[in-house]
């Protein structure tokens, strides 16, 4: 296959297992592109040693090559944001002096490594798009508002360097395109930038979109009767905010109807004290560090997204929606797509209208299955990794500035 589609990936950090939203989509992005056929070498900024041989056996016809983490307190005292200068370029220089690259195209797979992409194709004269989770000054700002002390001062201190970073990027020669996953940060990066920007969907794992996720599937895994599902990485600050906001102000109410309901809260490094607080709430069940989420999400009745903040495209309600579990959530946590909220999914602002969405579908198993399909049908019709990839290929295939 020499004559085959070669990229450069840079990803922002380990990603296998994929067991939050940005290791999900990355992995299947990875996935996608693998299957197209394009053979890749992946770049992965890690402090610790990484198992190459498990990352090249789960995507073949690719290359992986570690890049040493700069975690060190002197990271953040660089005029660099910190999500720059912890992923140094020294180590990128070194590696591609050690292994060339032959590519056609270089793609930062996270705006935390744009810099490391830019870096590529300023040597190597590629094409470069850069693939953007969130608008991160932005996300910054909302952590540094809801902190306090010396961490909301940090935050105040990153959110002003991505500012910064941000408009260099915007109009940056080095790079082609940027592909937001959120509707919303597509339309406020594009009247900022005049490179080239586009909103490309999330990639989901095949296993979210294979046919046994069906309704009528005979094998589709059997749910739990009011069974209530949040996944998670458990120590993001909004994923915190809103899962106290949910135990605290609407899981009461949920109790209170449907007492043998049970929350069963999944996700990744868990906070310090977070599993003292959930063991001390009835009917809360915790699973942490889980190989797959993919079971809890497909068995349960109701997944809740109550998220309060943030920004780009929630991956745990997408992926629910895949496996035609129902999903209830704020409007924060629905935005980033063009999925309507009564069809594809339900939309509460408030704890007693959230309360009566989840408990309505728990009330109603024909409903919570009618809703389910229809939030899978948007999936499917969505997010098929043949068309997004297209969008990408379209993008890069063009020579910089062409």
């Amino acid at each position: 296959m020499s004559d085959a589609e070669r990229w450069i990936v840079v990803v922002e950090e380990p990603f296998l297992p994929a067991d939050a939203g940005g290791r999900v989509e990355t992995s299947g992005f990875l996935t996608a592109a693998s299957n197209a056929g394009i053979r890749m070498q992946v770049l992965v900024p890690a402090k610790d040693e990484l198992d190459v041989e498990a990352y090249e056996a789960a995507f073949p016809g690719t290359a992986v090559i570690r890049l040493q983490r700069d975690t060190s307190p002197l990271a953040h005292l660089r005029g660099q944001p910190y999500m720059y200068a912890s992923r140094p370029v020294g180590p990128l220089r070194r590696a591609l002096m050690t292994t060339p690259p032959r590519a056609d195209a270089v793609i930062s797979y996270s705006y935390r490594t744009a810099h490391l992409g830019e870096e590529i194709a300023r040597i190597w004269r590629l094409p470069h798009l850069v693939r953007a989770h969130n608008v991160e000054s932005e996300y910054f700002k909302v952590l540094a508002r809801s902190s306090s002390g010396p961490r909301a001062a940090a935050y105040e201190l990153e959110y002003r360097k991505l500012q910064i970073a941000e408009r260099s990027l915007h109009h940056s020669p080095l790079v082609t395109a940027i592909a937001d996953i959120s509707v919303e940060d597509h339309e406020w990066r594009r009247e900022r930038a005049s490179v080239t920007t586009f909103h490309l969907p999330p990639f989901l794992p095949l296993s979210a979109l294979a046919p046994a996720h069906g309704a009528a599937a005979g094998t589709a895994p059997r749910r739990r009767p009011a069974t209530l599902v949040f996944v998670g990485s458990l120590d993001t600050p909004t994923n915190i905010e809103g899962l106290r906001w949910f135990v605290d102000h609407c899981w009461p109410g949920v109790q209170a109807r449907f007492p043998e309901a049970v929350f069963r809260v999944v996700g990744r490094r868990p906070e310090p004290g977070l599993a003292d607080w959930l063991g001390g709430v009835a009917g809360v069940d915790l699973h942490t560090d889980v190989p797959s989420v993919d079971e809890y999400l497909a068995t349960a009745m109701v997944s809740v997204n109550p998220m309060r903040s943030g920004s780009g495209v929630n991956i745990k309600a997408i992926a629910a929606m895949a496996v035609a579990t129902p999903v209830v959530s704020t409007r924060t946590g629905s935005r980033g797509l063009s999925w309507e909220a009564g069809t594809h999914l339900l939309v509460a602002e408030e704890p007693a209208a959230f309360v009566d969405a989840v408990c309505g579908l728990l009330a109603d198993p024909q409903r919570a299955e009618a809703l389910g399909r229809s939030g899978r049908a948007y999936a499917l019709r969505n997010l098929d990794h043949t068309t997004l990839i297209q969008r990408i290929r379209a993008q890069v295939a063009a020579p910089s500035g062409g």
